[in-house]
């Protein structure tokens, strides 16, 4: 192993120091990850699928809180039609976005009830 390169703590391939991601900065020192990027992003993908299904397992057993659409009130319940609704200027991030960067299940869900849980057209109407 040259001094530019190391190994990869998933695949156990090693890869030139430019195949890694940068961790942050310490004490004027750039580090760099101990996953290669291949993996990191392999990781990433699974993390976001992973929580776009808890999300949409999670909503499938809301409902409306103003007009009560739901899985028990429509045939054609549709989870995507429900939306969260920050209410008060404590937002910290979009529900969504979160997901989509892959952030801790228990974040979201700290986020999440910050918000009330509206179809998209109540949620329309709240905005307009």
């Amino acid at each position: 192993m040259s001094v530019n390169s190391k190994e990869c703590v998933v695949c156990k391939q090693v890869y030139p120091e430019t195949h890694y991601y940068s961790a942050g900065i310490k004490k004027g020192k750039s580090y760099k990850r101990r996953k290669c990027k291949y993996c990191f992003m392999s990781t990433k993908k699974h993390r976001r699928y992973f929580n776009k299904e808890w999300v949409s397992k999670y909503k499938s057993k809301l409902s409306c809180e103003k007009c009560g659409y739901s899985k028990k009130t429509h045939p054609s319940f549709k989870v995507q039609a429900l939306q969260f609704h920050h209410h008060e200027n404590n937002k910290s991030f979009e529900v969504s976005n979160g997901v989509q960067r892959g952030m801790a299940i228990e974040k979201i869900k700290k986020e999440i009830d910050k918000c009330e849980v509206l179809c998209s057209r109540c949620h329309a109407e709240s905005h307009f």
